[in-house]
């Protein structure tokens, strides 16, 4: 049959029209989904695409969970504020040589100005492990403690300190050699303990002197080893070991110029600055430890 030619192009408009029609409505549908994918993405509730290439959405308690520590992990110890460094030294007695005296000095001078201005202290100049050992008489040399003089077991008691820092100092290396002067040393911590049961003992190192001003045994090569010996001694029986000669050092294991304040041994105010910043982080570092061993005490626990 034979289709007349202006019914042939009603037919072919028609057609054209219902293909426009169609497109605008897809228009019209992708205009749409690309107002909402906008709209969500301002409202942040749509998630950046995985490696799948699957959309993720998180609620706020999928969110919440997720930023928890994994079982076994531990959240940061935050660190000491000023309050509660101020108290674990105000606790604490430091016990030493004139290296330890002019610390004692430094301190009160800060005032309240220092978390370490509380601390307390028995220092003389000269004071050693030796002489620490010797009876208390007019002649000996022995710290103060409210006016009278104590052998340095019975002043710690009296004081009721909770921790010791220990500073006696490199005289005995002249007199005990190296290994003399540890032995006397460790003499004098175990009379510690004895009259003061559960106190902490924290040994500093002895200080370097200057380049070239070491006097015979006393010299900055065996003050490294008898360093070492401490430190060794320290890791045998449980006490702790802090060293403070490394940071005022010159890196040759001297003491540096600007630490010092004689041209021999003893320390200038700077160095004792650093002292108190590194005493600081000393105090925040034995808290980390302290919350890592409760952590493995209730690990155990839950076993």
């Amino acid at each position: 049959m034979k289709v007349r030619k202006p019914m042939l192009w009603a037919i072919i408009a028609l057609l054209l029209g219902n293909t426009a029609g169609l497109s605008a409505h897809a228009a019209e549908v992708v205009n749409a989904g690309t107002t909402a994918v906008q709209q969500q993405t301002e409202t942040g509730t749509i998630q950046p695409q995985t490696e799948t290439g699957t959309i993720q959405s998180q609620t706020k308690e999928e969110q919440e969970t997720a930023t928890e520590p994994a079982a076994g992990e531990t959240e940061a110890v935050k660190e000491l504020t000023t309050e509660e460094l101020a108290a674990y030294y105000g606790d604490s007695v430091f016990i030493g040589d004139s290296i330890m005296l002019g610390f004692r000095n430094y301190c009160m001078k800060q005032k309240k100005d220092s978390v370490l201005s509380g601390a307390q202290f028995l220092t003389v100049g000269g004071y050693s492990a030796n002489n620490a050992i010797k009876p208390v008489t007019d002649k000996n040399i022995h710290p103060l403690y409210k006016g009278k003089k104590y052998q340095v077991w019975d002043a710690v008691s009296l004081m009721g300190a909770k921790r010791a820092f220990l500073l006696l100092g490199m005289n005995d290396i002249s007199i005990l050699g190296l290994e003399g002067a540890r032995d006397r040393y460790k003499e004098v911590i175990d009379k510690i303990q004895e009259t003061c049961p559960g106190i902490e003992i924290h040994i500093i190192s002895v200080t370097y002197t200057l380049e070239g001003q070491g006097k015979t045994k006393l010299n900055n090569t065996n003050i490294a080893k008898y360093n070492k010996l401490l430190q060794e001694m320290a890791a045998e029986n449980g006490w702790s070991y802090i060293d403070l000669a490394t940071p005022l050092s010159d890196g040759k294991g001297n003491l540096a110029k600007g630490a010092c304040s004689d041209g021999f041994v003893h320390l200038s105010r700077s160095a004792y600055g650093i002292w108190e910043k590194e005493l600081i982080g000393y105090a925040n570092a034995r808290r980390d430890l302290t919350a890592t061993e409760e952590q493995d005490m209730d690990e155990t626990q839950e076993r």
